[in-house]
C-alpha cells in the first residue's frame, strides 16, 4: 500500500466540507469496499460518496492538488480487482449517481449516469420497443459505468457486439476538476478527434465516467433456442461454424465444454444426460419471418447430424432450457478448491486447435480445467481448479494457455478487462512501442497517476 499523502488530514476535512455525512474512514466501512468480485483485497485511505456530477468534479480537483489517489466504483462487481484499492487511496463509490437523464424515442438514445444498473435500463427501454443488447452475466448488477470501463461483452457478442458498440459518447471527469465530453452525440462523426473508444476499457485509469450517450435498436420480435447435446465437445464447435457458413448469424452462442459436463453431473441437474459430453444454447432472433427460417434450416441439419437437440420458441420453456447455464458456475466446485479464472479470446477458426490444446494439457498435468461460454465469438471462460498442493502446476498450465492464446493472435481478456490480476500476461501481447504509447496516454489523461494507480498497464 501506498502511503498516506501529505496532508491527509486537511483532505478529508475539505472533502467532509464537500460531502458531509458522506465521508467514510471508520473500519466498518473501509472493510465494505476493500475487495471485489475477484480474490484481491486492499484498505482504502477513506471512502467517499457523491451523488452529483458536480460533487465528483470537486472530488477530482482536491485529489490531483493533494496528489491523492482515486479509485472509481460502481457495483464493485470487477473480476479483475480494477475496483479494489490495492495501493490504497479514495474510493470514489458513485452509485448514487444512477439516473436515466433523457431518453429519446425518435433518435433511439438514452443518457444515462454510470451507474445505472445494465438491468433496470434494458428493462426501461423494451417498454417502447427497443433493446440495449449488451448482457454481461453480472448485468442484474453491473452497471452502465462499469460495463464502459472494463468494454463489457455478454452472450450476445456474436451478432451484436459487445458495450463499445453502443456507446454514442461520454462525458469523462479528469484529475483536476476537468471534464471533456468524449465526441458528438451522433451516429456518424468524422470532425473530432474520436476520445470514446480510449474510454471504453480504461478501467478508470484515464477518467472519471460522468455519464454516458448510448444507442438503441429495435427489440427482435421473436427468439428461438436450441439445447443441442453431443458425445464430443468438439462436434459443438464445428455445429458452430457450419451454422455460421450457412449465413445465420445466432444471437447466442453458449458452449458448455466437457468437464463442465461432468461438474452438472455430479451436481445431479436434470438436463443434462447421462450420454452428454458437451451442450450447446443456440439462439436465432429477429423478424418472426427470418426466425422461423433460420430455426427451420438449423433445425433440418442437426436432424441430419449425430447430435441431439431440443429447441422451443415459449418464453418460459426458454427460461427453463437456460437454467443449465445458469447453474454451471455452483456446480463448479466439485472441481476443486481453488482457482485461476481468465476471459481468453481468439479468433472463432482456431477455437478447435485450442480446445484440443487445453485437453492435452489437462490430461498431463491430471488438473481439472473448464472452457465454458461465448464461443461463437472465440470468447473462452476458462478456469483451472486446484488445491493448495497444485498451485505450481496450475500456475504453469494457465503461463501456457496464455501463450497458446497470444501465438493464435488473440487476447488475455474479451470482456472482464485487465486490472491487477492480468497485467503481466496484457504485456506478453504488447511490444514495447505499444506499451511505450499506453503509458503515454495515461500521463497525458492524468500526469500524477492518481487515477486507479497500479490497473491496467504493465
Amino acid at each position: 500500500m501506498n502511503p498516506f499523502p501529505k496532508n491527509f488530514e486537511k483532505l478529508v476535512y475539505k472533502l467532509d466540507k464537500l460531502l458531509p455525512g458522506r465521508v467514510f474512514v471508520k473500519d466498518d466501512v473501509l472493510l465494505a469496499y476493500s475487495f471485489d468480485a475477484s480474490n484481491l483485497s486492499g484498505r482504502p485511505f477513506a471512502v467517499v460518496c457523491p451523488h452529483t456530477k458536480e460533487e465528483v468534479i470537486e472530488v477530482l480537483r482536491l485529489a490531483q492538488e493533494y496528489k491523492c489517489p482515486i479509485i472509481p466504483r460502481g457495483s464493485g462487481t470487477s473480476t479483475t480487482g480494477s475496483s479494489v484499492p490495492l495501493l490504497g487511496g479514495i474510493v470514489l463509490s458513485l452509485t448514487k449517481l444512477n439516473r436515466i437523464l433523457d431518453f429519446n424515442l425518435e433518435e433511439r438514445t438514452v443518457h444515462c449516469e454510470p451507474c445505472v444498473l445494465t438491468g433496470d435500463l434494458k428493462r426501461y427501454v423494451e417498454r417502447y420497443n427497443l433493446f440495449y443488447p449488451p448482457d454481461p452475466s453480472s448485468y442484474a448488477f453491473s452497471t452502465i459505468g462499469g460495463n464502459i470501463a472494463t468494454g463489457a461483452g455478454g452472450p450476445r457478442g456474436l451478432k451484436y457486439g459487445t458495450t463499445k458498440d453502443y456507446v454514442l459518447a461520454l462525458e469523462v471527469g479528469l484529475p483536476g476538476g476537468r471534464v471533456i465530453r468524449t465526441g458528438p452525440k451522433t451516429l456518424k462523426k468524422s470532425s473530432y478527434y474520436n476520445l470514446t473508444p480510449l474510454f471504453i476499457g480504461s478501467e478508470g485509469t484515464l477518467g472519471v465516467i460522468l455519464s454516458a450517450w448510448l444507442r438503441l435498436i429495435p427489440l427482435p420480435e421473436r427468439r428461438t433456442l436450441f439445447l443441442i447435446r453431443s458425445r464430443d465437445e468438439v462436434r459443438l464447435l464445428e455445429f458452430i461454424n457450419r451454422v455460421l457458413r450457412m449465413g445465420i448469424t445466432p444471437s447466442t452462442a453458449e458452449f458448455i465444454d466437457q468437464t463442465s459436463v461432468s461438474a452438472l453431473k455430479q451436481a445431479m441437474h436434470p438436463l443434462v444426460m447421462p450420454e452428454d459430453k458437451g451442450l450447446l444454447l443456440l439462439e436465432v432472433d429477429g423478424k418472426a419471418c427470418c426466425v422461423e427460417r433460420e430455426a427451420k434450416q438449423i433445425k433440418e441439419v442437426l436432424i441430419n447430424s449425430d447430435l441431439s437437440f431440443e429447441m422451443t420458441s415459449d418464453a418460459s420453456e426458454m427460461e427453463k432450457l437456460w437454467e443449465v447455464r445458469r447453474a454451471l458456475s455452483p456446480s463448479l466446485s466439485v472441481l476443486g478448491g481453488k482457482k485461476f479464472s481468465d476471459d481468453l479470446t481468439i479468433p472463432r477458426r482456431f477455437n478447435v486447435e485450442f480446445l484440443t490444446y487445453l485437453r492435452s494439457l489437462e490430461r498431463e498435468k491430471e488438473i481439472f480445467i473448464t472452457a465454458f461460454g461465448h464461443v461463437g465469438d472465440g470468447n473462452f471462460h476458462v478456469n483451472i481448479y486446484f488445491e493448495e498442493d497444485q498451485a505450481e502446476k496450475a500456475k504453469e498450465v494457465r503461463n501456457k494457455l496464455i501463450k497458446k492464446v497470444i501465438e493464435l493472435s488473440g487476447t488475455v481478456s474479451g470482456e472482464h478487462g485487465i486490472g491487477f490480476t492480468k497485467k503481466s500476461y496484457f504485456a506478453l501481447e504488447l511490444t514495447p512501442e505499444e506499451l511505450d504509447l499506453m503509458r503515454s496516454l495515461k500521463k497525458i489523461f492524468d500526469p500524477d497517476n492518481i487515477l486507479n494507480p497500479g490497473v491496467k498497464i504493465p
